[in-house]
């Protein structure tokens, strides 16, 4: 029976049926994190707490983890393992205190907010001023926003509560984006796969 082959040029995504199994697991995992979200927009402050505890608790197994590579990674450059094992220590150290003091790291994420929120305005305030392509409407609308920006930001650095609420906002859009995406890939079915170049295929 004649055959005939060809090589594949370059790479490229088809797209290929995941398991059932996989699918209601992804399922399951987009209602789970969706679940989530809303409970994070209930109960912002109990949500907030759980961040801080899980972040001080990831510093610690981090920082130990930095340590014990420092001290017994043989095979590593002596200022490596410096570094890595005062580094663990930094991060032991944030670990403990975001355990004993959850607020602070609440505190501190809220302050991070408020000068990301800061740093935004300005840039589109800048740009706004100084972008000369755009047509001036849009110019102005992008002024807009970066003043509202701007002020929005002075208010989270002046009213914690504020900058408490923007974050458990902002962790709930991310979680249901994620949920949606589960969600869409399980009830979808369709996962790509990439085909590496130089696959040769017989008919």
């Amino acid at each position: 029976m004649p055959t005939s082959s060809h090589v594949c040029q370059g790479t490229k995504l088809i797209e290929k049926r995941s398991p059932s199994l996989l699918r209601v697991l992804e399922i399951f995992a987009g209602v789970l994190v969706l679940a989530i979200a809303f409970f994070v927009l209930a109960d912002s402050a109990f949500a907030l707490t759980v961040l801080a505890y899980t972040l001080g608790i990831g510093l610690i197994i981090l920082g130990l983890s930095r340590i014990f590579a420092g001290l017994y990674g043989r095979y590593f450059a002596l200022w490596f393992r410096e570094i890595s094992a005062g580094g663990g220590i930094i991060a032991f150290v944030l670990g403990i205190i975001a355990v004993i003091n959850p607020q602070f790291v609440i505190g501190f994420l809220t302050i991070l907010v408020a000068f990301a929120l800061l740093v935004v305005g300005i840039v589109e305030i800048v740009a706004a001023g100084f972008a000369k392509h755009p047509p001036v409407w849009v110019r102005g609308l992008i002024g807009v926003v970066g003043v509202l920006t701007v002020i929005l930001s002075v208010f989270v650095i002046l009213d914690t509560s504020l900058g408490q609420l923007s974050l458990a906002v902002t962790m709930a859009i991310v979680l249901v984006a994620v949920g949606v995406r589960d969600m869409a890939h399980g009830i979808s079915g369709h996962r790509p796969v990439k085909i590496d170049r130089g696959v040769v295929t017989k008919v």
